[in-house]
């Protein structure tokens, strides 16, 4: 009989519909290793009530979250109730995906279990741009407590190599570098029903750290060369109505459609329908976005703070200097008026997202955790033998 290899990840397993990027790599990515023969896959996440119950091959544990206290408080207490279900599960390794409570969970049995911390974002850059209480809290608190958590264990992924240099500023710890995943395959099998043709799609929540605002500064000049663009933007945020109201002062009503929340099935279709994709972040850890774009056969624009690890500049797109409105507007006239560089480039884009099928993001972490499992124990085991020596 096969002894399968326990895993538990800690992170906040999606138990409505999925709204958010962080929901929808912790569901494809858990998804797909749970379907690996030889793992046994735990996922242990906060909810608002206590359950327990197996879905497919996954066995998902949620642990009530605190409420009613001051939020530093909040987050240490929610570490300890993880902390004590990972105990329950004894499992062969911990991997923690998400900020906040997840990472310092991990922090409270690293030296018990072998562990593994995913980063999908960073938090001091992310909080700059926000100006609520929560962002505020993210800069003072927040921010320093990433960077100690991150000091502290043993071994990080990390989306994007540019990442990965930042990262290793602040820890001497080993970081791999796993981009996130696309259903490949299931994104050929979408069947075209749309009557539109956008010259622009994107598909992003509306904040300001997305840059959405740069993309219409980028197009209110664009017009003067091509009249009649058309891009259409997917999502909601807490930036809509300034990005509506930015819209209207620039006249560019006839020219820019909000589309607001869609499924997955018609996102998939704007792509295929659209001429190119634009990313135009301020901060970004190479979002879906980028490989989306690409599975669909379309060159993307995308910024340098995006950090586009995907997007080869000239071959599969182009890259431009974030909030540089003036770089962003040419490269789109650049693209929009030949339509066999598109076509190239797209091409291209398509040929390289075939690598990031979720199928193989998640043989490439199975790897690593039997990777980190055989170091932690070799690490065990040295320093038995020095203790014995001394």
């Amino acid at each position: 009989m096969m002894t399968k290899t326990k895993v538990v990840i800690v992170g906040e397993y999606p138990l409505s519909e999925i709204y958010s990027g962080y929901l929808r790599y912790i569901d494809r990515l858990s998804y797909y290793i749970s379907h690996i023969d030889d793992i046994e896959l735990h996922v242990i996440g906060l909810g608002k009530e206590k359950m327990q119950f197996k879905k497919d091959n996954l066995n998902i544990h949620v642990v009530k979250r605190i409420f009613n206290l001051p939020y530093a408080f909040t987050i240490t207490i929610d570490a300890w109730l993880l902390r004590r279900e990972i105990l329950k599960v004894e499992p062969d390794i911990v991997h923690a995906i998400g900020a906040e409570a997840y990472p310092l969970a991990l922090l409270l049995i690293r030296n018990k279990y072998p562990t593994v911390l995913t980063m999908l974002g960073i938090r001091g850059k992310e909080s700059r741009f926000g100006c609520t209480l929560y962002s505020i809290f993210g800069m003072i608190v927040l921010k320093p407590l990433e960077k100690y958590v991150v000091s502290k264990i043993p071994n990080i992924v990390v989306e994007a190599l540019s990442i990965k240099n930042l990262v290793s500023e602040w820890t001497k710890s080993k970081i791999y570098v796993v981009p996130v995943g696309i259903e490949f395959e299931k994104m050929q099998e979408i069947q075209m029903h749309l009557n539109e043709n956008p010259d622009i799609f994107l598909a992003h929540r509306l904040a300001k750290i997305k840059g959405i605002d740069i993309l219409l500064k980028a197009v209110s000049k664009v017009i003067n060369s091509i009249s009649n663009i058309s891009v259409y933007i997917a999502g909601t945020g807490p930036q809509e109505n300034e990005l509506k109201s930015l819209v209207k002062k620039l006249n560019l009503e006839s020219n820019v459609k909000f589309l607001g929340f869609i499924s997955d099935e018609e996102k998939y279709q704007y792509y295929k329908a659209c001429k190119l994709v634009v990313v135009p972040s301020r901060w970004d850890c190479q979002p879906t976005t980028l490989f989306e774009a690409a599975a669909s056969g379309k060159p993307v624009i995308a910024s340098d703070m995006s950090n586009p690890g995907i997007v080869e500049d000239g071959k599969t797109g182009l890259i431009f200097k974030s909030e540089n409105v003036e770089d962003l507007a040419d490269k789109i006239i650049t693209l929009l008026k030949d339509e066999k560089l598109r076509e190239y480039m797209g091409k291209a884009a398509k040929e390289k997202a075939k690598l990031y099928d979720w199928s193989k993001i998640a043989e490439r972490t199975v790897e690593i955790y039997k990777e980190v499992i055989a170091d932690f124990h070799d690490r065990k085991l040295n320093n038995k033998k020095r203790r014995k020596i001394l």
